[in-house]
């Protein structure tokens, strides 16, 4: 299992040693892209470093990936919005409650889903919006075209994006999904987004970030195998799934 964000730690993933900071996987084949185009993308950093994505709700919560978080310490947490550069430009928020999802393993990596609240409310802007939740229930369906943002790795351990980048990807059913990781793997928390012939992914830097349909977040960028690699579809949280806790920490 290869997660999509950056600790400062090594861990033995499958084959792979990856050394990370919290959340950290790139855009593979993607584009440049503007932030007032993906306004709602945010930039989890620890000690003022990218270390995840995340996705504006509203003006105070940020959600983004249970793994990010190797410790709940929000002090070391700050969050960058409305910069389509990763480690400068736009604004800095720090964070004041760190909530992580209390069914989350970060075995499995199901119910990876976490949100941060900020200090202070944030300024909307051309490009600092939030982005739409789905309803519960919502079904993220087999070949629906999402996009995914972020400032994670340009391929497979290379290096990370200084610029936002941004990804269209095909929604693979965690059924299909099973088929490249195996039923055990793939809870239905969960759903996949790629190609089976590879070429385009999230990648280390991307996790947390925002997988969007239509203008609805229906993903998280959760954890993968080798980056854009034949048969190693992307794994991303399914938002509709936690649609229920989300709201229940957003209207607290």
């Amino acid at each position: 299992m290869h997660m999509k964000s950056v600790i400062f730690v090594c861990y033995p993933l499958f084959n792979v040693a990856l050394c990370t900071i919290p959340g950290h996987y790139r855009i593979v084949g993607g584009h440049e892209a503007s932030i007032n185009e993906y306004p709602y993308q945010a930039s989890i950093q620890f000690f003022g470093r990218h270390a995840c994505g995340g996705s504006i709700l509203t003006d105070r919560f940020i959600l983004t990936a249970a793994h990010c978080f190797e410790e709940d310490y929000p002090s070391k947490v700050t969050v960058r919005v409305g910069s389509s550069r990763r480690n400068s430009g736009g604004a800095v928020y720090d964070v004041d409650k760190i909530y992580i999802h209390p069914n989350f393993s970060d075995v499995t990596y199901d119910c990876d889903v976490a949100l941060t609240r900020l200090k202070k409310p944030l300024v909307f802007g051309p490009s600092v919006k939030n982005v739409a939740l789905p309803s519960k229930g919502t079904i993220v369906a087999d070949g629906l075209v999402a996009k995914a943002s972020g400032w994670g790795q340009l391929f497979d351990e290379g290096p990370m994006s200084e610029m936002l980048q941004a990804v269209e990807l095909p929604v693979i059913s965690k059924d299909n999904c099973e088929i490249f990781y195996g039923h055990t793997v793939v809870s239905d928390n969960m759903f996949c987004a790629g190609y089976s012939f590879g070429g385009k992914d999230t990648c280390l830097g991307d996790s947390g970030g925002p997988l969007v349909v239509s203008g609805i977040l229906v993903g998280i960028t959760s954890w993968g195998g080798v980056c854009a690699a034949p048969r190693n579809p992307g794994v991303y949280t399914n938002v509709p799934a936690m649609t229920k806790y989300i709201q229940s920490i957003i209207s607290a």
